[in-house]
């Protein structure tokens, strides 16, 4: 005997979906394609800052890799880190 569960039935099939219609060209009746010379700043801007900053980065990432930049050595001794002072004398 075969199992009816998995038999599709005709109301479990979604309807197809129509075609989207085209999005207009004027979102706003104000706001027409002759203004959209008002957002190239902010594309600019949008296109500009994040290359900016990644040069900075990498700029500042290549300079501390090639300085060389490392802690200062330790002296050798306690009292040579003033070396303006004379070393005490030791008595014993």
């Amino acid at each position: 005997m075969r199992s009816h569960l998995r038999d599709v039935i005709a109301t479990d099939i979604p309807r197809p979906a129509s075609a989207p219609s085209r999005a207009p060209l004027e979102i706003d009746e104000d706001l027409t394609r002759r203004d959209a010379w008002m957002f190239a700043p902010l594309i600019a801007a949008g296109i500009t800052l994040p290359l900016i900053a990644a040069a900075l980065l990498g700029g500042s990432m290549v300079h501390l890799a090639t300085l060389e930049a490392s802690a200062p050595k330790a002296p050798t001794t306690f009292a040579s880190r003033w070396p303006e002072k004379e070393m005490p004398t030791v008595t014993r």
